[in-house]
């Protein structure tokens, strides 16, 4: 009898891990506006002058719900990348002794699951930054949000910095520091009105 009851039990659990598995899987996710998101950095020369870049193809989603929590996907397109300062320093940004765009074209961070209430009062993103065929584990900081409904009526801003030799850009020491600062501005698409 007990032996009944022990091989039910696993049976109960899956079929209970697979209703919730599907019941996340239905949740529709949030898409980003790809035409209003943006992703910046910004390299720190040992010497003072502009040193800023964005990609242009940036594109993601936010998915989970407010009470299960959410986890967030970022899609960059390296091959985008439009530099704001001196020609040879956008050369070296997009060159394989850094970002190597060219050969690795895919920039991506997911993170892990993190509480609605991140979304509203900000606090530390944790997630895997993947970055020149390399990833690591990360932390940004999601800043507190300006209205109600972040990414609907108001950007969701990220920053952050990375350390240029744990995704190894160890060229250009003498030139440039090693931290490079990220920036994310993202909306959700405009939903659907019935």
């Amino acid at each position: 009898m007990s032996r009944a009851r022990f091989g039910a039990g696993p049976a109960l659990l899956f079929a209970l891990l697979t209703m919730s598995s599907a019941s996340q899987a239905q949740a529709p996710a949030l898409a980003f506006d790809s035409a209003r998101a943006v992703a910046r950095f910004d390299v720190h020369p040992r010497v003072p002058m502009r040193s800023s870049g964005r990609f242009t193809r940036v594109s993601g989603e936010l998915q989970g719900d407010a009470g299960g929590g959410w986890v967030v996907h970022v899609q960059i397109d390296g091959s985008s990348l439009k530099y704001d300062g001196p020609a040879w320093m956008g050369r070296i940004t997009r060159s394989e002794d850094f970002l190597a765009v060219d050969r690795y074209p895919a920039i991506g961070f997911t993170s892990l699951r993190f509480a609605d209430s991140l979304l509203h009062k900000g606090g530390k993103l944790r997630g895997e930054l993947q970055l020149r065929g390399l990833r690591r584990d990360v932390g940004f900081q999601l800043l507190p949000s300006t209205c109600a409904r972040p990414g609907h009526d108001c950007d969701i801003q990220v920053r952050g910095s990375i350390s240029r030799r744990a995704f190894g850009m160890t060229s250009y020491r003498l030139t440039l520091r090693d931290d490079v600062d990220f920036s994310f501005n993202v909306r959700f698409r405009a939903e659907p009105t019935s």
